[in-house]
């Protein structure tokens, strides 16, 4: 990996460049994290504030829409000179699943209760899916997208100082340009993860830079007050570098440990709690003094309701949450139930929408995402930093999802940087099978 890295910056040393397929990445971040809030924060539902980014992609903005629009025509422009090796990017297991996982979104239009909020919201998601995906394909110098996101997330965590600085905290802690603490929570956790990879990466001034800002980072986390995305900033670097190190040293792909230590964990979890008679509430009340996940078993126990109904195809996609007037949810949803936008668990809500089908599609997605990311990590001649960024990122996906809603829905940051990972550890993967064994 480490001479196909060095292939890519000869490429970039003798002129050859991307032009708009480099920045693509990097604009589409920029628009979530920083564009987004600042120009259409009005459109934030105020109801439900946790569901943050993902609830304004939900709607149907005019701006959102010119923007997703605007950003499809420049990767077809940016890309008009490569149209050969498309359909090979289309053979790409990554791409195959997320395309039937939308040919299965399309066609649920058919049972959908709102199939006009089904299309609208399919068709938003395709266009994300091919603008975030195809440029990771299409370039030949794919470490410079890393570092000008690298630059997205440092300037990301700089605005937001001064929003710290300059604004006054909100009822329940700091929440900078965005609407909610949790948002901000979560956007410095990335931006905190990026500026750690930037430390080992590069030299001089811009280490310099991102130690500061990585200081910046944990103190906007501190007082945002979120203990959610304080976690996963310090413990997700900690677990993927266990995880990335085992891998590299027993030379197997990083997803052999990482199921191994998760199967330990939680079957070792369990035991302990019988023993010591700690329930799933006691749980509950050491994480967030609440019993109920702040409300989310109500929520889940309302959703496995539902997907009992429709366990295969499920209510359609995009058809369950904000659908209007005479929705299941208008109708039957318990208290403040009626009122949200997500299930607060991405897995959960893929099956209300495209029953055990979809989640099926969706699992499989994850675990081409984890191969390829572990697979990286296994070699000797790999890019460690590269990787541990990588397992970093997606590990905060997975975890993330377990009480938010990101998974193939809108442009939430922790989707399109899955995304981003997920095409980059493919493309990288794909490139040294391709070279000789001498070479890897």
């Amino acid at each position: 990996m480490n001479r196909m890295l060095a292939g890519s910056r000869e490429k970039a040393e003798v002129g050859v460049g991307d032009g708009l397929l480099g920045w693509i990445p990097a604009m589409v971040i920029a628009y979530a994290t920083i564009l987004t809030p600042l120009l259409l924060q009005q459109n934030v539902s105020a109801v439900d504030d946790t569901a943050g980014a993902a609830a304004v992609t939900q709607g149907s903005n005019l701006g959102n829409q010119i923007f997703w629009i605007l950003m499809l025509m420049l990767t077809g422009y940016a890309s008009r000179h490569r149209l050969t090796q498309l359909l090979d990017v289309l053979r790409k297991p990554l791409v195959v699943l997320i395309g039937l996982y939308m040919i299965l979104a399309f066609a649920s239009i058919l049972w959908s209760p709102a199939p006009s909020v089904d299309f609208r919201r399919a068709t938003l998601q395709f266009i994300v899916l091919a603008t975030v995906v195809l440029p990771i394909f299409l370039a030949e110098n794919r470490m410079a997208q890393i570092d000008r996101l690298v630059a997205v997330f440092l300037l990301t965590i700089a605005i937001n100082l001064v929003a710290v600085i300059v604004l006054p905290a909100g009822r329940l802690g700091h929440q900078g340009i965005y609407s909610h603490k949790n948002e901000l929570g979560l956007v410095v956790a990335y931006g905190f993860v990026f500026c750690l990879y930037a430390i080992v990466r590069y030299r001089g001034f811009v280490r310099l830079l991102a130690m500061a800002c990585a200081t910046a980072a944990l103190l906007e986390l501190v007082l945002s007050q979120s203990k959610t995305s304080l976690g996963l900033a310090v413990m997700m670097p900690l677990i993927a570098l266990a995880v990335v190190g085992t891998s590299r040293l027993m030379r197997i792909n990083a997803l052999l440990p990482l199921t191994f230590g998760l199967f330990v964990c939680i079957s070792g979890g369990l035991f302990v709690a019988h023993l010591i008679d700690f329930s799933f509430a006691d749980f509950s009340m050491l994480l967030f003094d609440d019993t109920t996940f702040t409300g989310r078993t109500v929520i889940w126990n309302f959703l496995v309701d539902v997907i009992t109904r429709e366990p295969l195809l499920g209510q359609g996609y995009g058809s369950f949450w904000d659908i209007g007037e005479g929705s299941i949810v208008q109708r039957e949803a318990p208290g403040f139930v009626a009122y949200l936008l997500q299930g607060h668990n991405g897995y959960v809500d893929v099956t209300v929408e495209l029953g055990l089908l979809g989640l099926a599609l969706l699992l499989a997605f994850l675990i081409c995402v984890l191969y390829h990311v572990g697979r990286a990590a296994s070699g000797r001649g790999g890019d460690i930093a590269l990787t541990w960024l990588f397992m970093i990122c997606i590990l905060i996906g997975l975890c993330h999802n377990m009480l938010e809603s990101s998974w193939f829905r809108g442009y939430s940051v922790v989707w399109m940087v899955f995304l981003l990972v997920g095409a980059w550890a493919q493309a990288f993967s794909d490139e040294t099978a391709r070279m000789p064994v001498k070479d890897r």
